[in-house]
């Protein structure tokens, strides 16, 4: 495929791949980190043969595994895959309702194949998750496809924005209105409030808007976003070892070594590293962050959003706090 928000611009295998035997290495240095939650993305995971050893080296010592998967090629072999590597659920690439799907996805087969790759995992009772990345034209499918997916027993549904990098950072006319943002924050709300399907926003919406307490975190619980967490709490690894602290960081900027030539311990424990948020400093804040009341607390939201719409650190485009302050003094 060829998706036109890929931010890695996917399509061919990079030089010099991780190998089994130094993936499986760096599964050993997330178990000795305490690493709890683990994602395979992609490109596509199940083009990389013996992903499911890492995966198992890794479930084997407790970690929660999962991958995310754009559901095109999935048979028998995948399916004895996904059960040896022991994952909690497979998450499919879903970026609206066929039509959209297919656009976005440069590929008249995709949404026919998804669909049956969802068949299939329900056969043999694999749990299903669904990632949907949102532009400005497949957002008003989220009704239709929200009705879709509880049809088809998707157990979690995660909704991030594209953010304009990778094949997408010419077209910024394609990304979502702050007006569209805030009417997603309101379906989220509406839907986790239905409890049908666990909704949960990806890290580059929101942030302090009048749905921000319902739209995080579990349902039923009041979480408020409390800033990026990239270098804090999350680290990225490329397939070539590169060290970022988030993959939606589609950078070079954003490298802090390489696992050929330092172990994760000596990236991570780098206390020069991840300085856009282990340094963080609310005098670095610009723009409309820099006057807002929250912006202690949020931090500019996604860094990748900020980096990637403003070519800065701190500065938010898709905030939608702004907006509704304004709303709330003409009311008043």
């Amino acid at each position: 495929m060829n998706c036109i928000h890929c931010g890695s611009r996917a399509g061919h295998k990079r030089e010099n791949e991780l190998s089994n035997e130094e993936a499986l290495r760096v599964a050993a240095e997330l178990v000795a980190l305490s690493c709890e939650y683990v994602t395979f993305i992609g490109g596509e995971i199940f083009l990389y043969k013996g992903w499911e050893k890492i995966a198992r080296k890794m479930t084997d010592s407790r970690v929660t595994v999962n991958v995310i998967t754009n559901g095109f090629l999935f048979g028998d072999k995948q399916v004895e895959e996904v059960r040896y590597a022991n994952l909690s659920n497979v998450a499919l690439s879903i970026d609206g309702m066929e039509e959209n799907h297919n656009r976005i996805r440069n590929n008249s087969n995709s949404f026919h194949r998804v669909r049956q790759t969802m068949d299939r995992l329900n056969k043999e009772h694999i749990p299903i998750g669904v990632n949907t990345t949102l532009l400005e034209s497949n957002v008003h499918d989220l009704e239709k496809l929200y009705d879709f997916l509880l049809g088809n027993n998707v157990r979690t549904w995660q909704l991030q924005l594209a953010n304009p990098m990778g094949n997408l950072s010419s077209s910024m006319e394609q990304m979502i209105s702050i007006e569209n943002i805030k009417k997603l924050t309101a379906f989220i709300r509406e839907k986790r409030d239905e409890a049908k399907m666990r909704v949960y926003t990806g890290d580059n919406i929101g942030y302090y808007g009048e749905n921000e307490k319902y739209i995080r975190g579990l349902p039923g619980n009041i979480n408020y976003w409390s800033g990026c967490q990239a270098g804090l709490s999350v680290v990225g690894i490329d397939s070539i070892g590169n060290i970022k602290g988030c993959e939606s960081l589609y950078d070079d900027i954003f490298i802090e070594g390489n696992l050929r030539k330092e172990t994760l311990s000596e990236i991570w424990f780098n206390e020069n590293n991840f300085s856009y948020n282990r340094k963080f400093d609310p005098a670095l804040l610009e723009g409309k962050c820099k006057e807002c009341d929250m912006g202690i607390f949020c931090r500019a939201g996604c860094r990748g959003a900020c980096y990637f719409t403003k070519q800065y650190f701190f500065e938010n485009a898709y905030c939608t706090y702004e907006m509704d302050s304004i709303q709330d003094s003409r009311s008043k």
